[in-house]
């Protein structure tokens, strides 16, 4: 018993010593600009961290880890653990490729709205809008659209239209091909992803932009991640 409680301490001691927080900061290539709020994961077990506003983070890592960094516009990049060089201070610094990854480049596949589609959509959301206006300066135009067969259908047609523009919208900001690029999972389900990370709803989506957008969704895309790995175990 004594041999093996041995054994056991001597295992233990020896992956304490290889394991190391690794503390450092994050900036461009070609500069010293501090780079905030970027995802650094390492690869061997998925835990992460993210960059504060001054760039700085900290990890646990064991010495033959690899850090991947992510960040939006950047391709990923890893970093062995082992080629890591702290200064005197004992920080490291992570600098993250220059090579640009556009995702305006995207091709919005499920949108393919000719002008004159779209001319005739926007007209009838404009006409649907009649019912909005002031019964004292179009009352008999009001009043119809609002409760005749046919104000009613052009109601419901413009809010299949307003949607198809939303939709339009969102998928210039987070279509299937953006978020496979975004999270570097290729495989991901797109539709399931969408239903699991609720909150960022289309609307949301359309009214966010950049770092703020794609914050929220590296963070649900992380939690959405963990379950699954979780579940397959």
């Amino acid at each position: 018993m004594n041999y093996r409680y041995l054994i056991f301490l001597v295992l233990v001691s020896c992956g304490l010593r290889a394991q190391q927080v690794i503390k450092g900061t994050v900036v461009e290539k070609d500069s010293s600009t501090i780079m905030p709020f970027v995802y650094i994961i390492n690869k061997s077990n998925g835990n992460g961290t993210m960059s504060d506003n001054e760039g700085r983070f900290t990890i646990n890592t064991n010495v033959n880890d690899t850090l991947v960094c992510s960040y939006v516009g950047y391709a990923r990049t890893f970093v062995p653990v082992k080629n890591l060089k702290a200064n005197s201070k004992g920080e490291i610094k992570l600098v993250l490729s220059n090579i640009m990854v556009n995702l305006n480049t995207v091709t919005v596949t499920s949108f393919k709205i000719k002008p004159y589609e779209r001319d005739y959509m926007k007209d009838v959301i404009d006409r649907s809008q009649i019912r909005k206006l002031d019964y004292a300066t179009s009352p008999i135009s009001a009043l119809y659209m609002r409760y005749s067969k046919e104000g009613r259908q052009l109601r419901k047609l413009a809010a299949i239209f307003e949607n198809i523009f939303i939709e339009e919208e969102v998928q210039k900001k987070l279509s299937p091909q953006i978020l496979a690029k975004l999270t570097g999972d290729d495989k991901i389900d797109y539709e399931a992803f969408r239903k699991y990370c609720y909150y960022v709803s289309n609307q949301y989506i359309v009214d966010h932009e950049g770092a703020e957008l794609y914050t929220k969704v590296m963070d649900c895309y992380k939690r959405y991640k963990s379950e699954r790995t979780e579940r397959r175990k």
